[in-house]
């Protein structure tokens, strides 16, 4: 919990990153690779981008983001996605490279954004003002490669709103003479370090616009951002202006790769907020958190056969923005490139215990413990796309939910998720 009084009083917070259980395959590339070559594999299923010169995933940077111009609108309002504030067309069109990685995670790409359904009360962290570098509900998160193609610096971004922020107070703000600039409603400041922020060290910005204040933080690494933060946060404040005239809701994460030319399973959709309440046993809220590998990867199943493959998560449930507080359910979507590759990703499953078939799209099985009494998933496959799915309850079930509770609550899940799949 942080509380900001004046304009730039910044406390220290801590993230805490949380490991969730996931299932573990060989994946061929990692940090380690040194070989620079236009096919590295030699199989005709990878390439090369500039920026990403020690990469040998399939496909080090597909992300293509499309606008979703549906806003969502909470406690009566349109909310302003964090990620329509700061989005990877943004830090492409500035020469910085968002961190590669076809396993989703919390430091690479985490977004934080609410959705038309759903409730369930949300819950902030912060007093008044929320923190980019720490828990917030509407938030967006990135990590950066640095020149010589390793990962680097973080950036990330938090807007708070009346509907959903509790005692959000501005007039500081408002009435400074301090903005470095205003772009129609909009106010920016800074610290003076913000221009060459030094290695180690934190550069800070606030947006503020009308009822909406923005925080962005920028942690420096390495090179990523050298003198490119200002005219970032100019960026920002103009997309800022446009938000605030004409709000669009949470940009859709896809994916173009001449290695990958099909469609992407969409986990956040399937969970909704009626599949998501019964399971969880109490109303879902509107905020979902969803991690997007940033690459294409390569699975080597259980047979020893490769597969490319794209892989997000989305996690959804109780409305708190810490989620070792949440209840909630938590979808893995592994699209690959044929029915036989998602049928084989579940058969290649490690049990590490228990496992048991279940009746899910076209093949599923049902893996816990040795005990049956902890560690419970499902992991279901449906045409050419495969799904992990568990329940996140880090207070009541820190080993995770029994094979029983994954038969009696998340198969039913599951099942009404893919009645609805066609739909995406």
């Amino acid at each position: 919990m942080k509380l900001k009084t004046g304009i730039w009083l910044i406390a220290v917070t801590t993230v805490v990153i949380v490991a969730a259980a996931v299932i573990v395959f060989v994946r061929q590339g990692s940090t380690a690779d040194t070989a620079q070559a236009a096919d590295p594999n030699a199989d005709n299923q990878t390439i090369q981008r500039a920026g990403y010169p020690n990469s040998q995933y399939a496909d080090p940077a597909p992300i293509k983001e499309k606008p979703n111009p549906q806003a969502v609108q909470y406690a009566g309002k349109p909310v302003i996605q964090a990620c329509t504030l700061l989005s990877v067309g943004d830090l492409t069109a500035l020469g910085m490279k968002v961190g590669s990685r076809p396993d989703p995670n919390v430091v690479n790409f985490d977004r934080s954004y609410l959705v038309g359904d759903g409730s369930g009360p949300l819950t902030s962290s912060s007093i008044s003002l929320p923190d980019a570098d720490g828990l917030a509900l509407n938030k967006c998160s990135y990590e950066l490669n640095t020149t010589d193609g390793t990962t680097g610096d973080l950036l990330s971004v938090a807007v708070a709103q009346p509907g959903y922020q509790q005692d959000l107070d501005l007039k500081l703000f408002r009435e400074s003479p301090n903005a470095r600039f205003t772009v129609g409603p909009v106010k920016a400041f800074w610290k003076d370090t913000l221009a060459n922020v030094p290695a180690g060290e934190a550069g800070e910005a606030a947006l503020v616009a009308g009822d909406t204040y923005v925080d962005f933080h920028a942690q420096s690494k390495g090179t990523a951002t050298a003198g490119k933060l200002p005219e970032l946060v100019k960026r920002m404040a103009q997309h800022l202006a446009t938000q605030t005239a004409t709000p669009t809701g949470p940009v859709i994460v896809d994916y173009d790769s001449p290695v990958f030319r099909k469609s992407v399973a969409q986990p956040c959709p399937m969970l909704t907020a009626d599949v998501v309440s019964p399971a969880i046993g109490t109303e879902a809220s509107p905020l979902v958190e969803e991690m997007p590998g940033t690459a294409v990867g390569n699975l080597i199943m259980g047979d020893a056969s490769a597969h490319n493959y794209v892989e997000l998560s989305c996690e959804r449930g109780t409305g708190q923005d810490d989620p070792l507080s949440r209840i909630a359910l938590t979808l893995t979507a592994y699209s690959f490139l044929s029915d036989d590759a998602a049928k084989a990703y579940v058969d290649s499953a490690p049990a590490n215990g228990q496992s048991s078939p279940a009746t899910v799209g076209d093949k599923a099985r049902i893996l816990s413990d040795a005990s049956g009494q902890t560690k419970g998933q499902l992991v279901f496959a449906k045409g050419r796309f495969a799904f992990t799915l568990y329940l996140a309850d880090h207070a009541g079930h820190p080993d995770g939910v029994s094979a029983a509770d994954v038969s009696r609550l998340l198969v039913p899940a599951a099942r009404k998720m893919l009645a609805d799949f066609h739909q995406q």
